[in-house]
């Protein structure tokens, strides 16, 4: 299972687009996918790159022989992020990274390091400078992290 969140709607379950969760994979595995090479994946192959584990020891290397054949096999390989995998430290629960402490100030230490890792990332990416604040705020409003508006 991987963490779905409510705010991307039916994504779940047409996997027209690459969910949340899928960019945190891309993002540790150092490979970038287009949207173009993702529709031309199976269903069944974008199933798998959803499901696959990416967190235990040598899960990382067998994502990435997956996500290259699966892409290969598609007619778009993937190709190397830009700088390299992201490290996991940038989101971890040691501390609230600046980015999300700026857009989300209510959000307490204790909140945060009790978040799984990919909430954790959500938040990070989603508190990014260039993205507007209706996404975070619904995922802080799923987390429960965040008071509905009224």
């Amino acid at each position: 299972m991987y963490l779905r969140f409510e705010l991307e709607g039916d994504l779940h379950r047409t996997l027209e687009f690459i969910p949340l969760a899928v960019r945190r994979k891309l993002d540790l595995a150092g490979l970038k996918l287009s949207l173009k090479a993702w529709t031309a994946m199976t269903r069944a192959e974008r199933l798998a790159v959803c499901h696959l584990p990416v967190d235990g020891a040598g899960d990382l290397e067998v994502y990435r022989e997956a996500l290259a054949g699966f892409a290969e096999r598609a007619g778009h390989p993937a190709g190397p992020l830009e700088g390299g995998p992201l490290d996991a430290s940038a989101w971890s629960g040691a501390r609230i990274p600046e980015n999300v402490a700026a857009r989300a100030p209510n959000l307490s230490a204790a909140q945060w390091s009790a978040l799984p890792e990919d909430a954790r990332y959500v938040l990070f990416r989603l508190a990014e400078p260039r993205r507007g604040p209706e996404k975070l705020d619904a995922a802080l409003r799923e987390l429960r992290l965040a008071q509905p508006p009224p």
